[in-house]
């Protein structure tokens, strides 16, 4: 049954996961990133769970909220990890740079599996779309992560409109 879950997976699945990982390698050493780079991935990420949410169990008010509660809760653990330790804002390039990390290829993938696994839970069990709990679960786990990759790039988001408006609070001669 594995294998043919596995190849009657559609190759677009495959070459998401495939840049998801690149991205999630690249992340894993320092970079400097152009700032509309910053929002790519969070972006993707909240597309790939709108779609899996609305998709898998429809625009049920209650799903939804729980998509969001989960997602504000992620967004502000997130926020609060952001500090000029591991990503500066350099005003005199108008780029930011990050600090390696294998986080966000951890979340990438998490991501991208449960997802994957909602997907074939729901295709071999047609039920489990109508299943409240099921669906509360799964939305509740994509809002979190969907949370913390959208905390982290509000925060970039507003410490670049600070550096770029107020003069160089970050800059890129400060120590790194």
């Amino acid at each position: 049954m594995f294998s043919q879950i596995i190849s009657n997976t559609p190759i677009y699945v495959w070459a998401i996961l495939g840049f998801l990982a690149f991205r999630g390698f690249k992340a894993s050493v320092d970079r400097e990133l152009a700032l509309r780079s910053v929002v790519i991935i969070p972006l993707v990420m909240l597309g790939l769970s709108a779609h899996g949410i609305v998709a898998g169990f429809g625009t049920e008010p209650l799903v939804i909220a729980a998509w969001i509660a989960t997602m504000a809760a992620g967004a502000a653990v997130s926020w609060s990890m952001v500090s000029d330790k591991n990503v500066r804002i350099l005003a005199d390039k108008g780029t930011v740079f990050y600090r390696g990390s294998w986080g966000p290829l951890v979340m990438m993938m998490a991501i991208f599996i449960m997802k994957y696994i909602v997907n074939v839970a729901l295709h071999v069990n047609p039920a489990l779309h109508t299943n409240m709990q099921f669906a509360l679960i799964s939305t509740a786990l994509f809002g979190l992560f969907n949370g913390l990759f959208l905390g982290k790039m509000l925060r970039v988001l507003v410490m670049h409109k600070l550096a770029m408006s107020s003069g160089p609070v970050f800059t890129s001669s400060a120590a790194v």
